[in-house]
């Protein structure tokens, strides 16, 4: 056969990128589950509490392919899209710690591959490759509204690419030659679970030699999209193992077993039960009345349809086993089965989040304002799977307003940089899926969906059928953070159409004599008590977000050069300030109706020239009339520092301290929870529990206040990426001590600082490459010189300052 020119082949590779990039490798999986409808059906979930006529339930399959190395192998690799969720096996050993694998996406927009190198694992002769399936969210027509969230059956595209040390090649594709089996799995969902039939296993199934004659051919499957790319965002993986601290006997024989903490994750069970026990493990937050049984309403059984529920059926003898392709939110496990009372050494939970770097720390002289950071941060970690969820059980969503309430405490202590750019280009894969606003239109007057919105959840299909501008505001935002915090120009760059498109999009649907339209916007959404208790009117609310994302437009715009888009933004904005403070700003007691409104207000730069300090006042009367906060998200995130910046540290001390409800200490002391609640409710000793989450992320934004009041670390708008930043302490009454560090993208910062009589001692690390503006109140005294106006200069290096009065 006569060979193609290079150069027919160098076109060939540019008009067909994809194939040349995965040569001929097909799409494969397998279908033909002949248990379903047996009497293992019965063990698919045992009390399901839906049952769609149209539900099905997906085989999760072992694939596998026999090949040979022949000569000495200088590298090796694999690439695998395995949907929803897979593990790759070679010669019989499992390849990478990740789990979960890859992150969720919108499937049918662009789906994620990863690469493993295998070199180490390859054998010289006989090799074996293995790829087990599940359903994840891309076969998921189990919980909620199925199957309209469905996908599809698991699939998977994989190429080994091996390099020999003479400079030939060697590939294996996935094509029709690979053969396929059912795997263990009876059932795997992530919202109800797994079920795992150990008596089923198949030893060796992966490695060299076995014998898969009696296996069937896998099925070829359609593409689930022509835009497979890699994921650069950290895997998920099991982080940390969480040792039970108690158990006790429940009803109907049951055991429980407490984990000590509210976490994500899954039960690892060690085990020695006769052949063909089943073994029940049933997943809550909460516990009923009398501690008895589990209570599962906080994880969404209302919304869901199902409880988080796995089952083991022992094949006899010792054996180990933890779930593959779920997880769940929980803190306690009610255990069905066990022939004895479990011993605590044979159950290990293991915290499982997408690896983020800690980048950031925080520790204080108060015992009960560290349980705080480390309380914000357990919620984020609960619920970073590939994405921001809202909550790691009843919804698992990207719901936007979540998410920019959330990103500032993210960013001062996680490498969150990839996270937020793979959510930016999910926004742009749910443009205009849904409706554009939340208003109930008349029947037959709904607006069109409109290519410029994103829906409130930005991932997936389930999507929640609105768009309310204070949650798509994510638009502007996230992007921005990005580049602030880390420098990532690219991004903003990269969105850019979309976000002007998004602001044009709301100047001209949903905006009315410049403010956001009544009725539009969630509002303050989860203040304590719940949503009937929000005292700010979402107008409001979402009208300061559009005003402060205008603000920033033009301020990315004059970053980027494009002066012209820079006058158009200042002018709507300054046309926005006036709407809001005609409408909503009251002159005789200097506040904004509401706690939200007034902090907002404050740290937007919206009080009225002049009077920032009068109208701190008036926030502080509100908190002092009513006693403690009223804030929900968008407020909390502000308070304190809108406090703390204005002389108003002693209101701050005095929340922190606050042990009956609302506090913060009520929840974390008087009913001992270890992760923020969607609500802080009045809950009353000896009764359930509300039935919202208990682990809610969107409650972990005011705790970006450790990093950016109580110790002063803060970015500068005008140098993104902490090329010069702004360091701007509170000196927190009623603490000795404080001590924050931030890995910046230019190095450690670190500010540290510590009473001496009535002085101040405090300690600045600044990195190299960069340089701090110091700003303190007036009349405040920096090694006996008072701090000007502008500030103190401190270049890179480290720096010990006297601070006093």
């Amino acid at each position: 056969m006569m060979k193609k020119p290079i150069w027919i082949t160098a076109v060939l590779l540019l008009i067909a990128p994809a194939r040349a990039e995965w040569g001929t490798a097909e799409w494969i999986g397998y279908t033909n589950d002949t248990r379903t409808g047996s009497s293992a059906e019965r063990l698919v979930h045992p009390k399901r509490m839906k049952e769609p006529e149209s539900r099905r339930v997906y085989v999760s399959p072992l694939l596998r392919k026999g090949f040979t190395v022949d000569k000495p192998v200088r590298s090796a690799s694999v690439k695998v899209c395995g949907l929803g969720l897979h593990e790759l096996y070679l010669n019989g050993e499992r390849v990478g710690d990740q789990v979960l694998v890859p992150a969720p996406t919108s499937y049918d927009r662009r789906s994620f591959y990863t690469v493993y190198d295998v070199t180490e694992h390859l054998l010289q002769g006989n090799n074996a490759l293995g790829l087990w399936l599940g359903n994840g969210f891309y076969g998921q027509d189990f919980a909620f509204a199925a199957p309209r969230l469905l996908y599809g059956a698991p699939r998977a595209k994989l190429l080994l690419t091996v390099e020999y040390t003479d400079g030939s090649r060697m590939e294996v594709l996935s094509d029709l030659t690979w053969k396929a089996a059912q795997s263990p799995i009876v059932f795997d969902n992530l919202y109800a679970g797994e079920t795992y039939d150990a008596r089923n296993e198949i030893p060796c199934w992966s490695e060299p030699g076995f014998d898969d004659a009696a296996w069937n051919p896998v099925e070829q499957m359609g593409p689930p999209t022509d835009t497979v790319l890699k994921q650069e965002l950290e895997p998920i993986r099991k982080m940390r193992a969480v040792q039970p601290v108690s158990a006790w006997a429940a009803d109907n024989g049951d055991w429980i077993l407490d984990l000590g903490e509210n976490m994500a994750g899954w039960i690892e069970l060690n085990l020695d039960e006769p052949r063909g026990t089943e073994i029940e493990l049933r997943f809550a937050e909460l516990l009923m009345p009398g501690r008895k049984a589990i209570d599962t309403a906080s994880t969404g059984v209302h919304a869901t349809g199902v409880e988080q529920r796995d089952i083991y059926i022992c094949k006899g003898g010792g054996e180990t086993w933890e779930p593959r392709f779920t997880y769940h939110g929980f803190r306690y496990v009610q255990i069905k089965g066990l022939s004895k009372k479990p011993d605590l050494d044979d159950f290990t939970g293991w915290f499982v989040h997408t690896d983020l770097k800690r980048t950031g720390s925080f520790e204080c002289s108060e015992p009960r304002i560290n349980t705080y950071y480390e309380v914000s941060l357990r919620t984020i970690e609960g619920n970073l799977h590939g994405l921001l969820s809202d909550c790691p059980h009843r919804e698992r969503c990207a719901w936007l307003g979540d998410m920019h309430v959330t990103a500032e405490t993210i960013n001062m202590n996680y490498a969150a940089n990839n996270l937020w750019r793979k959510h930016v280009k999910d926004f742009k894969t749910v443009l205009g899926v849904e409706k554009t606003v939340a208003q109930h239109y008349p029947e037959g007057q709904q607006p069109e969906k409109d290519p410029r919105s994103p829906p409130n959840i930005a991932c997936g299909k389930r999507l929640c059928g609105q768009a309310r501008p204070d949650w798509g505001m994510a638009v502007v935002l996230i992007p921005w953070f990005n580049w602030l915090y880390y420098g990532d120009q690219e991004t903003v760059e990269d969105a850019w159409p979309m976000m002007t498109d998004y602001m044009e999009f709301l100047a001209e649907t949903t905006v009315h004599n410049h403010l956001i339209k009544e009725g539009y916007a969630y509002g303050d959404w989860c203040p304590p008590g719940g949503k009937d208790m929000i005292d700010t009117p979402p107008q409001l609310s979402a009208s300061i977000l559009y005003y402060r994302s205008n603000i920033l437009m033009a301020h990315m715009a004059k970053l980027l050069g494009k002066q012209g888009e820079v006058k158009p933004y200042l002018e709507r904005a300054e046309r926005i300030k006036a709407a809001i403070n005609r409408k909503y700003f009251n002159p005789e007691d200097n506040h904004y109706g509401s706690q939200t409104g007034t902090a907002m207000a404050l740290t937007a730069g919206l009080a009225p020239d002049g009077k920032e300090m009068a109208v701190a006042a008036g926030l502080n009367h509100l908190i002092i009339e009513k006693g403690g906060y009223t804030t929900g998200i968008m407020g909390h995130r502000h308070l304190y520092t809108a406090l703390n910046d204005h002389g108003f540290e002693e209101t701050t001390a005095m929340l922190w301290q606050k042990t009956d409800f609302p506090g913060l200490a009520y929840m974390t002391e008087t009913h001992e929870l270890t992760t923020w609640p969607e609500v802080n409710s009045l809950w009353i000793e000896g009764e359930r529990y509300s039935g919202q989450s208990f682990n809610h992320p969107m409650q972990s934004g005011f705790a970006v206040t450790f990093h950016e009041s109580i110790c002063g670390i803060r970015p500068n708008p005008d140098f993104p990426g902490y090329e010069r930043f702004v360091l701007k302490p509170c000196f927190q009454p009623g603490l000795e001590w404080a001590k924050a560090e931030y890995e910046s993208p230019k190095g450690k910062i670190s500010s540290h600082w510590k009473r001496r009589g009535d002085n101040v001692v405090w300690r600045v690390a600044v990195p190299k490459n960069s340089s701090a503006r110091v700003e303190l109140p007036a009349g405040v005294l920096v090694n006996g010189k008072t701090v000007g106006a502008d500030g103190l200069n401190l270049a890179a290096g480290e720096w010990n300052l006297d601070v006093s009065r």
